[in-house]
């Protein structure tokens, strides 16, 4: 048995985001008062004002507060600046950050309380949110499909997840074309977070068979296409197949969930600040080779999908591809030292209750030994 819960529409392709009104229209969304939710970028590129002027019989407000790797204090920022607005619909524009952070202040705004004490807890809000609508301008986290927002909480050291079906947002709308503008570095560390959740949802024992289609599409999208769009930025065709590999991963990872890598990643993006989808490459290769054995049916079919029969070879051209991206391949690269190890390890075993569906658990030698491998 098992289940597959995706309620988002999904209007995905080239001019889109020109029929955003009409696809919010098709759902029946209030727009008597539209929250623009965005970072300083979707300003700047324009996206902010066209999303508005969209809405051109309401009342609309840009609210461009949100900071790379929002904190707990940021979305808090942009919750009392829009709280006073009153929206009736929040339209969610830039990469996972803008996106995350809409969907916490969307469920403030119905539930109330105290953010920190929704953090972590499964299914801990009671109504819906406000209707939210979420137009990526970058192809990675695929949070315009999933049931999570992460913040980052600075206090307490640590990644802060938000986890309800009242996350998944009512309408996404995947326009490639507002990719095209997003810097080459930001394209590759995004590209390299949609490859992970690709990767780590197909390896999870939560995966179903609708989430391993997914798995398995978009990393043989991503794998093929990233260095393309990396190389060349007005790549229409690379743009349209990282964007949707971006957008079935994370199909997959909201049925299958992700696992080590990702809990690796959280840890090393807190203490040192590396972006995201950075330390999932830092931590990809190293954590694959560690499941070994245990992953090789898995490895052995996601290698088929980009043309490799030996597992073992698919790492080493893995190794080869995120090298050619630029993705370091030491900690030391991103500011860690030797004697901090125990403290990252201490962070990743801390997480030990969300372990249960990795192919292999590692004991918490392993996990620090893991950690002095890419020393």
């Amino acid at each position: 048995m098992f289940k597959h819960h995706v309620p988002t529409k999904l209007t995905f392709g080239f001019g889109a985001f020109d029929f955003l009104k009409e696809e919010v229209d098709s759902l029946s969304l209030p727009t008597e008062r539209v929250a623009v939710i965005c970072g300083r970028s979707a300003v700047e590129h324009g996206f902010a004002k066209r999303a508005a002027s969209a809405f051109h019989n309401s009342t609309v407000e840009i609210f461009d507060l949100v900071k790379p790797d929002p904190t707990v204090e940021n979305a808090l920022e942009v919750y009392r600046a829009v709280e006073p607005f009153k929206p009736t619909l929040i339209v969610a524009l830039g990469g996972g950050s803008p996106l995350d952070v809409a969907k916490a202040v969307s469920l403030l705004l119905t539930n109330g309380g105290n953010l920190l004490n929704y953090i972590g807890v499964p299914e801990p809000f009671k109504k819906e949110g406000v209707p939210l609508v979420a137009v990526p301008t970058t192809a990675g986290s695929g949070s315009e499909v999933t049931p999570y927002a992460v913040l980052t909480d600075r206090e307490r050291l640590r990644k802060a997840p938000l986890i309800s079906r009242y996350l998944f947002p009512k309408l996404a709308v995947v326009d490639p074309k507002l990719t095209v503008s997003t810097p080459r570095e930001v394209t590759v560390n995004s590209g390299v977070d949609a490859l992970t959740h690709a990767v780590e949802s197909f390896l999870s024992k939560r995966r179903t068979p609708v989430s391993a289609l997914f798995s398995k599409e978009a990393f043989k999208r991503v794998f093929e296409f990233l260095p393309v769009a990396a190389g060349n930025p007005k790549d229409y065709q690379a743009r349209k197949e990282v964007s949707l590999g971006s957008t079935l991963a994370g199909m997959a990872i909201a049925d299958a969930g992700a696992g080590l890598i990702h809990t690796f990643a959280h840890a090393v993006g807190v203490l040192y600040r590396v972006p995201h989808g950075l330390a999932n490459g830092l931590f990809l290769v190293p954590v694959l080779r560690f499941y070994g054995l245990s992953a090789k049916s898995e490895l052995k079919e996601l290698a088929e999908t980009v043309g490799f029969s030996d597992p073992w070879e698919f790492l080493d051209a893995l190794e080869e591809w995120l090298a050619f991206l630029g993705i370091p391949n030491l900690l030391t690269d991103v500011g860690a030292k030797e004697e901090e190890l125990p403290k990252i390890a201490a962070m990743v075993n801390g997480k030990r209750f969300l372990m249960g569906n990795l192919p292999k658990i590692p004991t918490e030698r392993e996990v620090l030994e893991i950690l002095r491998s890419l020393i």
